[in-house]
């Protein structure tokens, strides 16, 4: 049984039909990326997965539970969390106080104090600004500042949106690097990236997703050498 399963799922907004008939599969420990250009529908596969959309047809199984019968907070409890695109932090609250919003599904005290050492460990810089409003913070902390938010639900699959959007290149590589480390710790990641090379480089396996719905899939490395997928995504004529 595949860790995360999207079977013919089919979502609209309003009129528009965004994703027709989307599949994928994510295996326990993988990093998968979904690559596509702009109105892909790569957004929009997150926002399903994590209960933020209904799809009107399809289903969407978290190794073997249907995700479909929960609200979204119900899902963030079953294991699954998203950072989502332009990174949503409370601005007008402490990083500290983001990193324990990220915690309200859980109770054990010792156990989010763990964890939250683990995510200033991950994060150095956050534990430098941990008093500091989140709103004031640069977009890479900021960046951080929501993995790590994300990161205190203790989720088994992580679901990463365009996370290095707005970054300089210094940070898109720490960013990486750090969902590389993530990954290495147990978490499952799907990953929408805009930066194709960068995404590939570190995923096992991948997807293409054009006008809703997926085109190809493979290893991250044979979509890589792939001519088609090198000349639409990696700038490479």
């Amino acid at each position: 049984m595949s860790m995360l399963t999207v079977n013919n799922v089919h979502t609209y907004y309003g009129s528009i039909h965004a994703l027709r008939g989307i599949n994928l599969t994510i295996e326990q420990g993988e990093i998968v990326t979904l690559i596509g250009g702009n109105g892909a529908g790569k957004t929009t596969t997150l926002r399903t997965i994590s209960g933020l959309l209904k799809p009107a047809q399809g289903e969407i199984m978290l190794e073997g539970d249907d995700l479909l019968r929960y609200k979204p907070h119900e899902i963030v409890y079953k294991g699954l969390s998203m950072v989502p695109e332009g990174r949503g932090v409370f601005a007008r609250m402490s990083v500290l106080e983001n990193l324990e919003m990220g915690a309200f599904s859980r109770n054990n005290k010792q156990e989010i104090a763990r964890n939250l050492d683990h995510v200033m460990t991950l994060f150095p810089r956050l534990k430098e600004r941990r008093t500091q409003l989140a709103g004031t913070l640069s977009g890479g902390e900021q960046q951080m500042l929501a993995t790590g938010r994300a990161l205190m639900a203790e989720p088994r699959i992580l679901l990463l949106d365009e996370p290095s959007m707005g970054l300089a290149p210094v940070l898109v590589e720490l960013i990486f690097d750090t969902i590389v480390q993530i990954n290495k710790e147990g978490v499952t990641i799907l990953l929408v990236e805009q930066n194709a090379l960068m995404a590939l480089s570190i995923a096992h396996r991948g997807y293409v997703l054009q006008t809703g719905e997926i085109v190809l899939s493979d290893k991250a490395e044979k979509l890589k050498s792939d001519p088609e997928v090198q000349k639409a995504y990696l700038g490479i004529e």
